[in-house]
């Protein structure tokens, strides 16, 4: 068994068929572990859940984007009573692709994913999975689940994963200055700006082989993503 770890989707279904297609990784005999933020950006939400959801022996990570959608599938409220800090950021892309969705797809959805995605994994090896970062100083049980999904401490401070092989993160785009998997100290970000005009990259965690989709504006034209 290998494991593969899938970087930030942000709704981008068109890249994931890339990857997946792409990719050597085996469904049912290998490990995906994706890292967080399926939704919100581009338009096709459902169908990245459906399609993860269909893929055995899956570990799916809370991305910060994954726990707004997960607040508004809880709600169902409009828009004009919704945290505009996510609809402004990708969420309404996400809502819109909802309201074309059969209603027992939002409950499913919810239960059935967004409600198992966890705040962090170690693997057998000693690798730390988590979406946005974590303090390397303390514990990683003993932390605040908001700092998991949203502080770019580790990454941007250049900070090692303590008492860890390896850690993999997404959350903050390389793709500015990085258009393949980034490593510093021993942190590897798999998230090369899929949700803006960068790519989606899946990544072999024990050969650090990779493949990645086109630029996604290219999978998406006309549409705008998260900008």
């Amino acid at each position: 068994m290998e494991t593969y770890v899938l970087g930030d989707i942000h709704g981008a279904f068109r890249a994931l068929e890339q990857v997946l297609e792409r990719s050597p990784f085996r469904p049912g005999i290998d490990r995906l572990i994706q890292l967080g933020d399926v939704a919100d950006g581009w338009p096709d939400t459902p169908q990245c859940v459906e399609r993860l959801l269909s893929i055995p022996n899956s570990i799916w990570l809370q991305g910060n984007h994954d726990w707004w959608t997960a607040e508004w599938l809880a709600t169902r409220l409009p828009p004009e009573d919704l945290d505009q800090g996510w609809y402004t950021q990708g969420g309404q892309a996400t809502y819109e692709a909802y309201q074309r969705s059969p209603p027992e797809q939002l409950g499913r959805h919810f239960t059935a994913f967004f409600g198992q995605q966890l705040p962090y994994f170690e693997d057998e090896d000693n690798n730390l999975y988590v979406h946005a970062g974590y303090d390397p100083t303390a514990p990683i049980t003993q932390q605040e689940p908001y700092d998991l999904i949203w502080s770019r401490d580790l990454w941007e401070n250049g900070w090692e994963a303590l008492g860890y092989t390896e850690g993999f993160i997404g959350h903050t785009p390389t793709w500015s200055w990085s258009t393949e998997p980034a490593r510093r100290t021993n942190v590897w970000n798999i998230d090369q700006g899929a949700g803006y005009a960068g790519r989606l990259s899946m990544l072999n965690v024990r050969t650090k082989e990779f493949v990645q989709s086109d630029e996604v504006p290219g999978l998406y034209p006309g549409v705008k993503g998260r900008g």
